[in-house]
């Protein structure tokens, strides 16, 4: 909880600088969802739950941020519920050039509790009306724990620690807003493709390479809610080997 905690005072702190920022957009929204492991191309072999979440971004003359929170798996046990929250801002050098930062926890789970910290370069110019590709690259930074490994009798044969440097990230978030037949509607992806990976976390994820990211679909029911499905994907992430993918349905509300 503390480390959500600390995500969030950041995104609120960093919102306030500089103090005679340009404000030019924002949006905050809150939601529920519903995953399925099983509705994807791979039946990945993990139960369905449910999500509550809130998220919110902003933009300014000086760069943007974005950040998330979510509690997850409200079905099952209170043992095995988890928390997860996210916090990236581009912050501008030169033109549209910026340093990028991101930090994303997952915490109070009994299989995995970790911080990833991503430190770079990103791109916020290709944008226009109804588009926007926003790409980054940066050194990635980890604390996991160790990997181990047992034997047939469970006994702990091998500890690899997989904290501190984990090689890089590189990735986008993009959208696209259109209408068919008068009806509007906004396609988003956001992707990350980790690289050479400690050797700890390459143990825990099943290889040096992994890639994480969702395609959405979005419509605005009213002005106040809205709804989507995202096709979530990831390769040696989340703890799978090899390829993998699920099905998200959300409903939520503009705030």
């Amino acid at each position: 909880m503390r480390k959500s905690l600390l995500a969030l005072t950041a995104l609120a702190a960093t919102a306030a600088l500089p103090a005679q920022a340009e404000y030019h957009y924002g949006f905050a929204n809150v939601y529920g969802d519903y995953l399925n492991w099983e509705q994807g191309a791979e039946e990945v072999n993990r139960p369905a739950h449910y999500t509550i979440g809130a998220e919110g971004g902003a933009g300014f003359d000086w760069g943007e941020i974005y950040g998330f929170y979510e509690y997850e798996k409200l079905n099952m046990a209170s043992t095995d519920r988890s928390q997860a929250a996210k916090f990236s801002m581009h912050y501008k050098i030169v033109g549209d050039f910026t340093a990028y930062a991101q930090v994303y926890n997952i915490i109070d789970n009994k299989f995995s509790s970790e911080q990833n910290r991503v430190f770079g370069f990103g791109y916020t110019g290709l944008t226009g009306d109804n588009f926007w590709f926003k790409p980054f690259a940066g050194m990635h930074d980890v604390s996991a724990g160790d990997y181990t490994e047992t034997d047939k009798d469970g006994k702990v044969t091998t500890r690899i620690d997989a904290n501190g440097f984990n090689g890089y990230m590189v990735g986008w978030n993009a959208g696209f807003k259109f209408d068919v037949a008068g009806v509007p509607l906004m396609v988003t992806n956001w992707h990350e493709t980790e690289l050479a990976r400690n050797e700890g976390y390459a143990a825990s994820q099943h290889g040096k390479t992994g890639h994480n990211g969702a395609v959405g679909l979005w419509f605005d029911i009213t002005d106040t809610f809205y709804t989507g499905v995202q096709y979530r994907y990831f390769y040696n992430k989340l703890g799978y080997e090899g390829y993998g993918d699920a099905m998200i349905w959300r409903i939520g509300m503009h705030l």
